[in-house]
């Protein structure tokens, strides 16, 4: 009830609007016509025989319609006496005087910029609650959310996009995506924007809270939570006590730019190869492997302040990981410390620049962190040099500048959100991820490495789920008794059966117990869910090897048989 008493009020405002902003020119009219028609009535006339004769009401109308709109003139039923001409010279001034203040009035309305928002938001909130396909709902069009709906974008996911800045949404709608994109301009604090937005649509798959603002962060999970509480709530946090609030009701997922930063430099100075893997599979515009040469002696000058530097501080102790920081002001935690931006070279040797291993350039000016990162070179031109860049105007420079890794937040943050949006199934990889020892990440290389015909060509991820709708062929082999290794998925349906350019990462089970990095010989099992990683190409031949049950049954066969007599 209230939702439609919303939509109703939303849809009738444009019109009222105009019915506002016409109320004087209609007035106008109407009292023209009204003293027009009535002083021809009271005029008296004269008829061809000299008799008077008085003109009805509806002869008056007539007369005063064909004039006031220019269509022509006559004098009828009779010629009109001088009186009644005098009359008529009023009647033609004033009559097209008012239509030129009416018609004038209604070109300003319909050009008043509030009126064209407002038929804009109406002609939107329409189209949203007639949503066919499901959607998210992103709050705030930055640097995370314009990276993230891309990225969505690229796997088949939309969005609608609520941003309080006119600037903002007008680039969300000029977005090269595949579809386009519903876009809200209004204050995503406000329960009846998130209405509007279509949080309340049976078709919405969740919210993204990723404002610039903690606060605004905060409120759009709480409303959601209340309007939609089946929705999940994907907020943006830079504030520990804010972090704690919108954990506190349940917020799904709370990514937090500082620590998620923190984490991937962890990762790359301990686990360079976790990390060439997890940024291929979390970031669509990264299609190859990008591995980084860490050194393992040496340590690491790290140029950052306030809560970054407390974060980076805490995580390099628990990780063992040797430092220097350079910062303004010390960090109670930090371990050894050197006062100053980092952007003198004598600041740089005072941290031991020659001894180092690489420097981290994370203040929060750009113009600082390049300043940084081009002395450090210049003092030692061998160093893993990591930029942070603060502002999406400043990508032109970091992009061209020869560094080994930027940190850029938004896009962080996009791939933190895209990696559990896609698909759960590589999140829970991700996970498993984090816990490997850095060998056995290292194997995964050599096992797809193996595979491969070409080392440069893309790379790619996909997942198989093994019901009747999607692979036929196998439901039935394993009704019939059949047992189905892994590598008969990953053997080309064509091609003499070589084995696929690609290996799987994860296997969940009908019951959610995970294998990861299952050897070709795992046995497979309806409904198992499959991750799939290798190059660009294969989803398409696994996809018609499953989609046939005639050919997955010849290809089964003559795998088997393969393996049996290598046996």
């Amino acid at each position: 009830m209230g939702d439609t008493r919303a939509r109703s009020q939303i849809k009738g405002a444009p019109m009222w609007l105009l019915l506002m902003e016409l109320r004087a020119p209609l007035v106008t009219l109407i009292l023209t016509y009204a003293l027009s028609v009535l002083g021809l009535v009271l005029i008296p006339g004269e008829t061809t025989a000299g008799e008077p004769y008085a003109v009805s009401f509806l002869d008056a109308f007539y007369i005063v319609s064909y004039t006031a709109t220019t269509i022509g003139y006559g004098e009828i039923p009779y010629a009109f006496t001088e009186t009644q001409r005098l009359w008529m010279l009023f009647v033609m001034y004033a009559t097209v005087i008012a239509w030129l203040y009416s018609i004038g009035s209604v070109f300003s309305v319909l050009s008043d910029p509030k009126f064209r928002r407002l038929r804009a938001h109406q002609r939107t909130v329409s189209r949203i609650h007639h949503h066919k396909f499901p959607f998210w709902v992103l709050c705030g069009f930055g640097g995370a959310g314009s990276q993230l709906i891309r990225f969505l974008d690229q796997s088949g996911i939309r969005c609608v996009v609520v941003d309080d800045n006119q600037t903002r949404t007008d680039t969300a709608r000029l977005s090269d995506l595949s579809y386009e994109v519903d876009v809200i301009t209004g204050d995503v604090a406000e329960p009846q924007t998130l209405v509007d937005a279509g949080v309340t649509h049976s078709r919405c798959r969740g919210v993204l809270a990723l404002t610039d603002q903690n606060q605004v962060n905060l409120t759009v999970a709480t409303n959601v939570r209340i309007l939609a509480p089946r929705l999940p709530v994907y907020a943006r946090s830079s504030d520990d006590a804010n972090t704690r609030n919108l954990r506190s009701f349940d917020t799904e997922v709370v990514v937090d730019p500082d620590r998620t930063a923190t984490h991937s430099l962890v990762q790359l100075i301990q686990r360079p190869n976790a990390y060439a893997i997890y940024h291929e599979l979390v970031d669509p515009d990264l299609n190859r492997l990008q591995l980084i040469s860490i050194p393992d002696d040496g340590h690491w000058i790290v140029c950052a302040s306030g809560r970054l530097a407390r974060i980076i501080v805490d995580a390099f102790n628990h990780h063992d990981v040797r430092y220097c920081l350079v910062s303004p002001e010390p960090v109670e935690a930090a371990i050894r410390w050197v006062a100053g931006l980092g952007t003198e070279a004598s600041t740089l040797r005072d941290a031991d620049v020659d001894g180092a291993s690489g420097i981290i350039a994370a203040t929060e000016d750009d113009g600082d962190n390049l300043s940084i990162l081009l002395t450090a070179q210049a003092e030692h031109p061998k160093l893993v040099t990591i930029a942070r860049r603060n502002r999406p105007t400043s990508e032109p420079v970091f992009s061209q500048g020869d560094f080994s890794v930027v940190l850029r937040e938004g896009r962080l943050i996009a791939q933190e959100l895209f990696a559990r949006i896609q698909t759960p199934l590589l999140h829970e990889f991700l996970g498993q991820l984090e816990s490997m020892p850095e060998p056995l990440v290292a194997g995964i290389f050599e096992r797809l490495a193996a595979r491969r015909t070409d080392q440069d060509a893309e790379l790619s991820h996909f997942a198989v789920h093994l019901v009747e709708t999607q692979a036929p062929g196998v439901i039935e082999a394993l009704a019939h008794g059949s047992s189905i290794p892994l590598r008969v998925l990953l053997s080309d349906p064509g091609d003499g059966h070589r084995q696929l350019p690609a290996i799987c990462l994860l296997v969940r089970r009908l019951n959610g117990d995970l294998i990861p990095f299952p050897g070709e010989g795992c046995g497979l099992q309806e409904g198992d869910e499959l991750l799939i990683w290798g190059e660009v190409g294969v989803r398409g031949r696994i996809d018609w090897l499953l989609g046939r049950q005639d050919i997955f049954e010849s290809v089964l066969s003559k795998v088997m048989k393969s393996s049996t007599s290598h046996s």
